[in-house]
């Protein structure tokens, strides 16, 4: 929020007031310390002083005390120790009073001569040491030392009389200079205290008044930020602003918890944000681009037409467990001060709702082109072929909801019910496309999506299972509004006779596929893949009509899977052909024939071949294999990769191939027949499947 002059006025005396009312209470403090350290000294040498005018009737009353014990003959060493001390602490605390520069010289030297005149008196005196008397058997009396150490003393005690009162003056007049020092210091110290106190209350009312101006101020900011709260906290977009490091500032609204599920913004960079929920490609793209928005010669309408962040496919959890995708919408906004770039508001919108509205409408005009195309696809078909369809197809998914009704307990269960539900669908979806069915191909094809997103799942429920319920329910009712169609459009191809009978001759699988249906629905197929795929082929049919009824619709089962797997696998394009000096057009062949203990298909194509390497290493990316189990297959095993279940080479899920299901599918179609498959190859040239089938007896046959 910007200041306005007044307030920037209001908080800049605020301010200089504190500065100056900090300047002068530092200041008083200062010089107050200093005052207060002054008269502490001062006194100390007051009571020093003090002390000092005592010891002249000291040293005169002890040397008369030393007198009277030599008059008395009694024992002086007492009173000698002591007169040492005290002249001793005399000269020792005058001598400190001496150093202080702050005294009046003329008193000190004063008091200095006449100490100094005591030095020649008390010096013989103090230097005695010995007994003063000697003794004889009936008395004592003063020794020969004695009587010159009393003739030391009572003239040492005659100086003392006549100078101690002129030594007491002295002392005093050093004593009364030090006490007027002392209250000229006090004196100061209270007039600095007193114009401190005053300045401060004058600063102190300043500051009020500055302060409640100040508050008027803030209590409007603080209304203006509750409003901006109010805001960010209703508006269903999420707003934040990023700094120079790309990170998420204080300030940010409610909806982007909502938006990614955590409510630690503050100081989040926008890589930490996004991260987990996009692919590293994503991400790294995002950032690149965050990057350039901080650019000073950026131009942010050029900016806007290039964000990638326009429409974001994230992953959040779903709260089950599991992911959920969404759709959100980021736009960005620099924000320019003096200096440049100061910040980047982003503004996030969830728009998962129109994201998939826009999917619906896309997906329903989809399918009106895919009915007209169904439509006019049926018109050119044989109704018998897609009457068989149709039962095959109703079988099919019968069987599918008997899968999906069977219980299951724990991970292994449903794994193994989502592996049939795989097989199953993925063959449906393989006939439907080689009747050009696609409307009810791309109905399996997302149901396979919700099989295979199920699959990624590390927990499983029954609950889980429910969508897949829903979308076979659309899927029946889907064909049975296709069924509807082929009858009619047959009533139509008949005429009106057979218009009246239209419901009671349905197509039916009696009629079931025979061998010429199966090459032309086989031949569809391949230019349909073919365009589809950019590629160029021709497909060669030999020996079907040798196939058994009963071996037929596995078989067609098997060719359409492995037709597909050619085309998407095999077959390679044009420009690459060419360059590894081969013809334009790919080969495929189909050759079935009867053997003498059974049956023998042959499906070639000359295209890229199998590489074992590639096989290992897909195995490994797809957790099939671990790196040290794929380093010690052989080729030939490398090979068998292609039969287990979810190996695909392809790294997208299209149409036509990535599920890993295909080939698992053609593998447990011939087991089930008792049969055996083989794979040969010759990596650049060709790929060869060889399906032995068991022989079955002429009644079977018919």
């Amino acid at each position: 929020m910007q200041l306005s002059g007044i307030d920037r006025n209001r908080r800049l005396l605020t301010a200089a007031a504190g500065i100056v009312l900090a300047a002068v209470m530092s200041l008083v403090l200062i010089i107050g310390f200093r005052l207060a350290t002054q008269i502490r000294a001062g006194v100390a040498m007051l009571q020093q002083a003090s002390e000092l005018e005592t010891y002249p009737a000291v040293v005169a009353e002890q040397l008369t005390a030393l007198r009277q014990r030599l008059d008395t003959l009694e024992y002086t060493g007492r009173v000698h120790a002591e007169l040492a001390a005290s002249v001793s602490g005399f000269d020792r605390d005058f001598g400190a009073l001496e150093h202080q520069r702050t005294l009046d010289p003329a008193a000190v030297r004063a008091a200095t001569r006449l100490w100094r005149s005591y030095a020649p008196v008390l010096a013989p005196v103090l230097a005695y040491h010995g007994e003063p008397y000697s003794d004889t058997a009936t008395s004592s009396a003063l020794s020969r030392n004695g009587r010159v150490f009393y003739a030391h003393v009572r003239r040492a005690e005659l100086f003392a009389a006549g100078h101690t009162a002129a030594l007491h003056r002295e002392l005093a007049t050093v004593s009364g200079a030090l006490q007027a020092q002392t209250a000229s210091a006090a004196a100061r110290l209270r007039l600095l205290l007193s114009v401190g106190v005053l300045a401060v209350l004058l600063l102190g009312l300043a500051a009020a008044y500055l302060q409640l101006a100040r508050a008027r101020g803030e209590h409007a900011a603080r209304a203006a930020e509750e409003q901006t709260r109010d805001i960010l906290a209703t508006v269903r977009e999420g707003f934040f602003l990023l700094d120079a490091d790309y990170r998420i500032g204080a300030v940010w609204s409610q909806a982007l918890t909502h938006l990614f599920g955590r409510s630690d913004f503050a100081g989040l960079s926008f890589e930490e944000l996004l991260r987990d929920k996009v692919s590293p490609e994503t991400l790294n793209t995002a950032m690149k681009f965050i990057k350039l928005l901080w650019g000073d010669r950026a131009h942010e309408n050029l900016m806007k037409s290039i964000n990638p962040l326009g429409q974001l496919e994230v992953s959040m959890d779903s709260g089950r467990g599991g992911k959920e995708t969404r759709y959100l919408q980021f736009d960005f906004h620099r924000v320019m001060g003096p200096g440049g770039v100061k910040h980047v508001l982003c503004s996030v919108g969830d728009i998962t709702s129109t994201v998939l509205l826009t999917r619906e409408l896309h997906e329903a005009q989809e399918n009106a082109h895919a009915q007209v195309d169904m439509m006019l696809g049926m018109l050119h078909s044989d109704p018998l072929q897609l009457g068989a369809f149709l039962d095959g197809a109703a079988a099919s998914l019968k069987h599918v909801n008997a899968i999906l009704k069977e219980p299951a307990r724990h991970h292994g269960e449903f794994s193994k019910k989502l592996g049939g539900l795989t097989r199953e669908l993925h063959a449906l979806k393989g006939e439907a496309s080689a009747l050009n069915l696609m409307s009810i191909a791309q109905r399996v094809h997302h149901l396979e999506d919700m099989v295979a997103e199920l699959t990624s799942r590390s927990e499983l429920t029954g609950n889980d299972f429910l969508p897949l319920v829903l979308k076979l329910d659309e899927l029946l009712a889907h064909l049975r509004g296709v069924r509807e169609m082929t009858l009619r459009l047959t009533a139509l191809k008949e005429g009106p006779s057979a218009a009246g009978s239209a419901d009671s001759a349905a197509p039916s699988a009696a009629g079931a596929v025979g061998t010429g249906e199966l090459g032309t629905a086989l031949h569809s197929l391949a230019r349909k893949l073919a365009h589809d795929h950019g590629k160029d082929f021709q497909l060669t049919l030999n020996g079907l009509a040798e196939c058994p009824s009963a071996y037929l619709p596995t078989l067609k089962d098997c060719l359409i899977q492995m037709l597909r797997n050619a085309a998407v696998h095999g077959i390679e394009t044009d420009g690459v052909r060419r360059a590894g000096a081969k013809a334009g057009a790919g080969q495929v062949r189909v050759d079935f024939r009867r053997l003498q203990n059974g049956y023998e298909l042959l499906f070639e194509d000359d295209g890229a071949g199998l590489l074992p390497e590639t096989l290992k290493a897909a195995a490994v990316h797809k957790g099939i294999l671990s790196p040290e189990q794929a380093a010690s297959l052989d080729d030939r095993s490398a090979l068998g990769l292609i039969f287990k279940p979810g190996f695909s080479t392809s790294e997208q899920v299209t149409m036509d191939a990535g599920r890993g299901a295909g080939m698992d599918v053609v593998a447990k179609a011939v087991y089930g027949l008792g049969g055996k498959i083989g794979v040969s190859t010759h990596p650049g040239r060709f790929t060869r499947f060889k399906i032995a089938l068991p022989a079955i007896s002429e009644t079977a046959v018919a």
